[in-house]
């Protein structure tokens, strides 16, 4: 009896190491996180008043670079963790789940994916769930600083939708045409996204939103095709601001991408634009970047620029709330980058980062009274910044796991 005790739980024991073992092959785990130090050295000028009552009486405050970087040293703004976990269902269905918690947001983890992924055919993928929205050539891995060579993506692209997550499926076929490799994806979903810029807080709801986008790799080259439609609504009564709610506006984007990198050498270009009929104006940025890497070292450098069109049918509509939200909402800016990333080890760099801002004048704007800032406020009547050069700096250790 003993001796069939003992054996009863060696089997128990064995049978205990195999499922433990089936269910490691099965779920796999990998993160990545960045610690990031940001600031700039921009503040509000005295005002064309100068020193007396007519002066700004905010001279000397600083600027927020979109409305969150300060000339204060910031140890949360780039800084972000994310944990993701891969469950192999069975042989054509995996569950994925993307914890994430940024510092700007005081590390309050949120789901940035949880869906669910199942194979029609070997080659033709449907997910359902949360999803990072697809919008631009970076959008799918925006978070995961190692992935890219700057220490922030390039705002002039990146901060024209404010927005990464949408709830909904996609559908995704992989294929190829003779030398090239295709990766075609339309989907639809929906999101909220809230907005504390104005005094209380409005949630901006998009409903039915639909898109497709196409990307292509040929050898070092790749490209980058995309295009999108949504329906925005947004209340705006509480604020007074009834006249300028939102019921079920148009809005679409569109962006084209190009990216070449042979190991050494790298040279990317992307143009994004968003078109909203409403008092939200046109707006469309782009960049074009460089660098090469030698060793562990990779010097690099990025033109910038994104720019409002404006929307003339607010203006000549007279309602004095629109035509505010406009100005507030129109940005002019050019910017230069210069970067330096360096590999501290297998799957951890180190970046240095400085961008320089110009050509934020409203000159080419209808309407006097917009904003002339740039992307360091949306207020109009801060008056205009006090420097023609002002400069965001960053550093930013990134590591994968």
């Amino acid at each position: 009896m003993e001796a069939l005790d003992k054996r009863l739980a060696s089997l128990e024991e064995s049978s205990a190491s195999s499922a433990a073992s089936a269910v490691s092959d099965r779920i796999s785990l990998n993160g990545f996180i960045t610690y990031g130090v940001t600031r700039h050295n921009v503040h509000q000028n005295q005002g064309p008043g100068g020193p007396g009552p007519m002066a700004n009486p905010n001279a000397g405050d600083p600027f927020y670079y979109r409305e969150r970087t300060s000339d204060d040293i910031s140890h949360r703004e780039l800084s972000r963790v994310g944990v993701q976990i891969n469950a192999e269902i069975n042989e054509r269905t995996e569950a994925v789940m993307q914890i994430l918690a940024r510092g700007r947001d005081n590390y309050d983890a949120e789901a940035q994916w949880a869906y669910i992924d199942y194979a029609i055919t070997p080659d033709l993928h449907w997910r359902g769930g949360r999803l990072m929205l697809p919008n631009s050539m970076h959008s799918q891995y925006l978070n995961v600083g190692y992935a890219y060579h700057w220490a922030a993506l390039p705002s002039e692209v990146y901060s024209i939708v404010p927005f990464d997550t949408m709830d909904g499926m996609d559908l995704t076929w992989s294929f190829r045409t003779g030398s090239l490799s295709h990766d075609l994806s339309a989907f639809y979903g929906s999101l909220d996204v809230p907005d504390n810029t104005l005094p209380f807080t409005v949630i901006y709801e998009g409903r039915n939103y639909v898109g497709i986008n196409l990307r292509s790799r040929w050898h070092d080259v790749s490209t980058w095709l995309s295009y999108s439609h949504a329906e925005l609504s947004a209340d705006l009564s509480g604020g007074g601001l009834a006249s300028a709610s939102l019921d079920g506006v148009p809005i679409h984007g569109n962006s084209v991408g190009l990216q070449y990198d042979n190991g050494s050498l790298v040279f990317m270009a992307e143009r994004s634009s968003l078109v909203p009929h409403a008092w939200f104006p046109e707006r469309w940025g782009g960049y074009v970047t460089t660098g090469y890497r030698f060793g562990k070292w990779m010097p690099h450098v990025t033109w910038g620029a994104t720019n409002s069109q404006d929307n003339s049918d607010v203006f000549s509509g007279g309602d004095p709330v629109s035509i505010s939200l406009a100005q507030a909402n129109m940005i002019r800016s050019k910017s230069w980058t210069f970067g330096l990333r360096y590999e501290l080890a297998a799957g951890v760099d180190i970046k240095l980062e400085a961008q320089q801002f110009y050509d934020m004048s409203s000159d080419k704007f209808l309407a006097s009274g917009s904003n002339v800032n740039g992307m360091f406020t949306t207020s109009t009547m801060a008056g205009p910044i006090e420097r023609d050069d002002p400069t965001v700096y960053r550093i930013t250790v990134d590591a994968v796991f």
